[in-house]
């Protein structure tokens, strides 16, 4: 895999796409938020496994990491803002939660992101029919909430990980029950979480029944992976999703609805 940066506004761009054969392909894409902490895994867990896709089931693509370039891995302040939605709600002072940065942001990160997918167009060829976006925690939850918004109607996979559904005493929930399902038609939507991840299994398979709920969806697929917790959960998944990103309609286990 090649990698490029771009800088757009105050985020980078870590593109990795794959080179020689495929140079005239028209590629699948996806976006990683959090690019600082998985785009590189991500790209790495790709570019050996496209080496034989007929036995990975991963086949090429291209990857682009949706960073900050600070010196962690995750920039606590800019995600909070980024990946969320306002807040309606006051916090709840007897929840382990309470105090959390107060986030927002999520409608300017949509302006941003339909810029940086203008760009990623204009500059490679690929598979319009098949862009997807990944992410974990906060990242997992803005994932979840890009599908219910019309500006985003290009992307066609959303793969969650661990969303946090918490956010704003779950209000999420609220928005996708009088969210009008039929926009999900030839969308497909896949969930995960680890066993020890307390109320976010619960959260995440209520997200899950409600979207399968939805009788034009493509595929919604949901994973409750054993003995994982928040953060190695990503790494148990990850060649698990690229195989589902990969392949358009085969069932890969788990609770599988693919029409």
């Amino acid at each position: 895999m090649q990698k490029i940066v771009k800088k757009v506004g105050e985020y980078y761009l870590d593109i990795y796409y794959p080179i020689g054969e495929f140079d005239e392909t028209e590629l699948p894409i996806l976006y990683v938020l959090d690019g600082d902490a998985f785009a590189s895994t991500i790209s790495e867990a790709v570019k050996l496994q496209i080496r034989n896709s007929g036995k990975t089931g991963v086949n090429p693509m291209i990857i682009v990491g949706i960073s900050y370039h600070n010196s962690d891995p995750f920039n606590k302040e800019k995600r909070f803002i980024d990946f969320t939605p306002t807040k309606i709600h006051e916090d709840n002072p007897v929840d382990f939660r309470f105090g959390m940065p107060k986030g927002g942001g999520i409608n300017k990160f949509i302006t941003t992101f339909i810029q940086i997918h203008q760009i990623i167009i204009n500059d490679f060829s690929i598979d319009k029919g098949h862009v997807g976006i990944l992410g974990h925690s906060l990242g997992g939850l803005c994932v979840l909430e890009f599908m219910l918004r019309d500006k985003l109607s290009f992307l066609t996979d959303f793969l969650a990980i661990s969303p946090s559904l918490w956010w704003d005493n779950n209000e999420y929930f609220n928005k996708l029950d009088v969210f009008d399902k039929s926009k999900l038609s030839q969308k497909r939507v896949i969930i995960s979480v680890g066993s020890n991840e307390g109320d976010m299994v619960e959260l995440s398979n209520k997200a899950f029944k409600l979207v399968s709920s939805c009788n034009s969806i493509k595929a919604c697929t949901y994973y409750i992976i054993e003995d994982e917790n928040h953060m190695s959960v990503v790494f148990t998944v990850i060649s698990r999703y690229l195989r589902w990103f990969s392949m358009s309609s085969e069932p890969l286990g788990g609770i599988n609805i693919e029409r």
